[in-house]
């Protein structure tokens, strides 16, 4: 038998410092450990504030989905002071939530992922009139013969493998690319507009939304979402299904335990009929949302507590990382800890989380027929089934139909807000009291838990990190985090180039400042 180790570190085009190794055995991934190398402790730096500071600070966690940090602490907050937003407050809110989500997939797709499947020279051999392309095809070859030590980053340098080989695909792709820097941005006016500024808005409140809406402010935020239907309808989707169909085998890569966690998103101006249901899927089958669930395992995160059978949220008011010592005795040991990431279990089960956990659990659940019919005709035009969504593609193809229905969504939603009527009421903050806020974040399952003490002051807080369902490590029974099983069993083509495994870890998302929260 013959083994190797393959490490990664850092993995690039990921938000954060993640590492992963793997040992592979004539070929194939036998075994993969995924790490987050970061520590940072923003929970408990918490402690002693005025609770409302948390919508702010949360949001300092991460640069790229702060939007959702806001929301899940709003909800905290007000699941403790008894209270939720008015009709225009929960409107208002979703306007952000949802756009800063739409901007957030796209994102995730052109600048973090294509690059792993189409071929980005292609542009080399372009003869058209395109100013944007003849300006990449340029700049590329200028790149290529100057003496830069990493010409045409973030482009190249690149591992070798199996790119799209559709020329024109290849262009149309390239094109997209830079077209979608546009698109984003229109996409961060709109959140702008309502929540204040982008990133990190700061209109969200507990108990709505502080901006007040104009007739000129609505009809600029539908002139933009307009302009963003145009390019997610004909150019995403276009994208998204021109890799499906180049790269059918990546329906049955990246296969993880098939087990999907999320929250209720999106719901109408009174705060429920959410767009997407929450719920668990565990071995084919959709059960209710149990948040007493949820714990979480640190045997394999460099803390010293002892974590047992895993801590519920609040369960820990402080833990304590190890010192300089203590992390490199840890790194010497053939089992020892290897993350500042935590391993979030669901009644002790390894649970993934993300779009595809969001689209499967919806469509489980049977409550948005309109999802339900989207993930029909996509799976009869690619020939797959609900099952092959627990794969590399099946993530990307969720977060279109995520973005698809958002949008629809949005359309019909900045159509109901009222011009000129305040979405906010406020209250005064309680004490003793205990409240969760859960939404999903652009990357799955968002929770965020507040403790108020007899002050009004915050005694503990909690939050759990998409990234850290996905990214975690091995718990105390010894399963394998969520992306640590979608390694498993990869058959390796190239050990010095394992596009694979990057676009397996690429799939999930990776927000590693999430994750080591």
């Amino acid at each position: 038998m013959t083994a190797i180790k393959i490490t990664v570190d850092p993995l690039t085009r990921v938000e954060g410092h993640l590492k992963f190794e793997t040992r592979i055995e004539n070929g194939v991934v036998a075994s993969a450990r995924t790490s987050g190398m970061l520590f940072r402790g923003i929970e408990k730096a918490l402690i002693g504030y005025d609770p409302r500071t948390a919508l702010q600070l949360t949001q300092r966690v991460c640069g790229v989905c702060p939007y959702a940090h806001a929301e899940a602490s709003a909800l905290a907050l007000e699941d403790a002071m008894g209270i939720r937003p008015n009709a225009n407050g929960q409107l208002l809110r979703n306007l952000i939530v949802g756009a800063y989500q739409v901007q957030d997939c796209l994102f995730h797709f052109y600048q973090l992922s294509a690059l792993d499947f189409i071929d980005v020279t292609a542009v080399l051999e372009y003869r058209g009139a395109d100013p944007g392309l003849t300006a990449m095809r340029d700049w590329v070859r200028n790149e290529t013969r100057s003496q830069r030590i990493f010409p045409a980053a973030p482009f190249l340098p690149r591992y070798k493998g199996d790119f799209l080989k559709d020329k024109e695909a290849n262009l149309s792709a390239v094109h997209n690319y830079l077209e979608s820097f546009t698109v984003m941005a229109s996409l961060h006016k709109m959140v702008a507009l309502f929540g204040g500024k982008s990133p990190h808005p700061v209109a969200i409140e507990a108990g709505g939304v502080t901006t007040r809406p104009t007739i000129n402010n609505l009809a600029q935020y539908r002139t933009l979402l307009n302009q963003v239907e145009r390019f997610v309808q004909s150019c995403y989707r276009e994208d998204i299904l021109a890799v499906a169909k180049a790269f059918p085998g990546y329906f049955k890569e990246g296969r993880g335990y098939g087990n999907f966690l999320s929250f209720p998103y999106f719901p109408d101006s009174a705060g429920k009929n959410h767009l997407f249901a929450g719920g668990a899927t565990i071995e084919g089958r959709h059960t209710a949302l149990d948040l007493n669930a949820i714990t979480e395992d640190h045997t394999y995160s460099y803390y010293k507590n002892k974590s047992g059978g895993g801590i519920k949220p609040l369960g820990a008011n402080r833990l304590e990382p190890l010192d300089w010592q203590e992390f490199q005795r840890e790194e010497q040991l053939p089992d020892g800890k290897y993350s500042w990431s935590r391993a979030p279990r669901y009644g002790g089960k390894v649970m993934e989380t993300g779009a595809a956990a969001r689209v499967a659990n919806t469509y489980h659940s049977g409550r948005n027929p309109a999802l339900n019919h989207l993930v029909d005709q996509l799976n009869r035009d690619l020939g797959i089934g609900l099952k092959d969504y627990n794969s590399v593609l099946g993530r990307h193809l969720s977060r279109y139909i995520t973005v698809s229905l958002l949008l629809k969504r949005l359309k019909e939603q900045v159509e109901q807000v009222q011009p000129g009527v305040l979405g906010f009421n406020e209250k005064e903050m309680p004490r003793n009291v205990k409240g969760v806020g859960i939404t999903e974040a652009s990357r799955g399952a968002l929770g965020h838990w507040v403790e108020i003490d007899n002050k009004g002051l915050i005694k503990n807080y909690e939050m759990v990190m998409p990234t850290t369902w996905n990214m975690g490590p091995r718990d105390s029974s010894g399963q394998p985090g969520a992306v640590e099983k979608m390694l498993i069993g990869t058959r390796i083509a190239d050990p010095a180039n394992p596009l694979e495994l990057a676009r397996i870890v690429r799939s999930a998302d990776p927000c590693i400042a999430c994750s080591v929260h």
